[in-house]
């Protein structure tokens, strides 16, 4: 029989959608750790620590992205740490961004604990 008849045979699962925008966010942020690293860097009162810091995130950020996006069934746990560890930061402002680094970690547990999203993580290597 021809693939034509099952048209979901040779196809691999599909990115769960909580996970696709987990990728987006922490791209995202992966983007914004950037540009403040580049700024530390070439504005005149910049600090050293604080262009390194940003490069950090940034490259976790990064990990993050890349292990969630090639379906690494490890990657949920650098994100939990990286959103908790953003969260807590976060803590200390008392203000808009302890909300958006509480709601960053609340989703991040949300979408990587839905059951397409463990199934996702957790299934087949091979094809359908």
């Amino acid at each position: 029989m021809s693939a034509r008849g099952y048209p979901d045979v040779l196809r691999y699962p599909v990115m769960p959608t909580p996970v696709r925008i987990t990728v987006l966010v922490f791209g995202l942020l992966s983007l914004l750790f950037a540009l403040a690293t580049a700024h530390r860097l070439l504005t005149e009162g910049g600090s050293l620590g604080a262009a390194v810091f940003f490069a950090v995130m940034t490259a976790a950020c990064l990990l993050v992205t890349t292990a969630l996006a090639t379906r690494r069934a490890w990657a949920p746990f650098p994100a939990y740490a990286l959103a908790g560890l953003l969260a807590a930061a976060s803590l200390g402002l008392f203000g808009a961004i302890t909300c958006v680094g509480a709601g960053l970690l609340a989703w991040v547990l949300w979408a990587l604990n839905t059951r397409a999203s463990r199934d996702w993580f957790g299934g087949r290597r091979r094809l359908r």
